[in-house]
This record gives C-alpha cells, sequence and structure tokens, in this order.
C-alpha cells in the first residue's frame, strides 16, 4: 500500500479529520481512557471547528491516504529546537502497516530542513502499543507530563523524546 500525505488546511479537511478521530479515538481510546473523556476531548479538543482554528494558527496538519481512501492524519508545530509531533492517529486497518514510520521519516526531513535537533510528543501513559511503536522508532522517554484539560479530565502522558 501507498501513503499519500496530503495538507490539509481548508474547513472541509478539518471536518474530515474530526470524522476520523471519531473513528480512531472511540475504537482506540474507549479502553485507555474511557468512554466519557474520549467524548469530550472529541468536542472540545477534536472536533471540526477545533481543528480549523488550530490550521489557522501554527499546527500543520496531514491527511494520510492509501488506495482506498482516508486512513488517519497527523499535526506537528515547529518549536525553538524542536519539532512538536501533536498528532499521528490511523485507523484500525492501517496500523502495523509501517505508516506511521513513513509519516516519521517525513518529520524527521522537515526538523532537518529547520535545523531542529528533536521531535517531541506526548502519548497517554496506558497507550502501550502506540508507546512500543514510538520506541521502536528511537524514541526515548523524558518526563512524565499530567495537564488539566477541563470538564474534570487530565491527559497523563509520557513526553518522548526523538534526537536526530
Amino acid at each position: 500500500m501507498t501513503l499519500k500525505i496530503i495538507p490539509a488546511t481548508q474547513q472541509e479537511d478539518a471536518l474530515l479529520v474530526a470524522a476520523l478521530a471519531k473513528e480512531i479515538w472511540e475504537e482506540h481510546y474507549t479502553d485507555i481512557i474511557g468512554a466519557d473523556q474520549v467524548a469530550y476531548m472529541l468536542t472540545h479538543l477534536q472536533s471540526g471547528a477545533h481543528i480549523y482554528q488550530d490550521m489557522q494558527s501554527d499546527m500543520i496538519y496531514w491527511l494520510l491516504k492509501d488506495e482506498m481512501g482516508p486512513i488517519g492524519y497527523a499535526a506537528y508545530r515547529l518549536e525553538e529546537e524542536s519539532l512538536f509531533l501533536s498528532k499521528l492517529y490511523l485507523v484500525k486497518r492501517a496500523r502495523n502497516q509501517g505508516f506511521a514510520k513513513q509519516v516519521f521519516h517525513e518529520m524527521v526531513t522537515i526538523a532537518q530542513e529547520n535545523q531542529l535537533t528533536t521531535i517531541t510528543l506526548t502519548v497517554n501513559k496506558y497507550n502501550s502499543s502506540s508507546i512500543a511503536a514510538y520506541q521502536k522508532m528511537g524514541f526515548i522517554t523524558l518526563k512524565e507530563q499530567v495537564a488539566d484539560i477541563g470538564g474534570g479530565y487530565v491527559m497523563d502522558d509520557f513526553v518522548l523524546i526523538y534526537n536526530i
């Protein structure tokens, strides 16, 4: 399967990303953080309006597609010394196919082109499959981080770093 990385900048792109988020988050994250927190995060952090607002700021979004159509999305931001990989989500059928690694290699190239020395990301402490995938790519745990996201919920994460 061939991965296509497509810049997502328009409002209709944001709506497609939000639809993918709903599919992915409900399937993957319900067992990790619970249905209530998934619903809260989809409404407040992964809605079409919120994603479009992110697109208008400093967050760069990509739609990820294969021959069968949309398979996920990614988002990143260039920081002073690091590329922050904010989002990398794939639908279930696209996992373990090498797509995440391909996206990661694109991120490394962008970081290098911008003279950045690291890539950082946050991952839920209990998301063992994603942690394992990032470790396989060469990420190491930098620290733990708990962030209040409102509604009585927190993101309980590891901050991972990849040295370029």
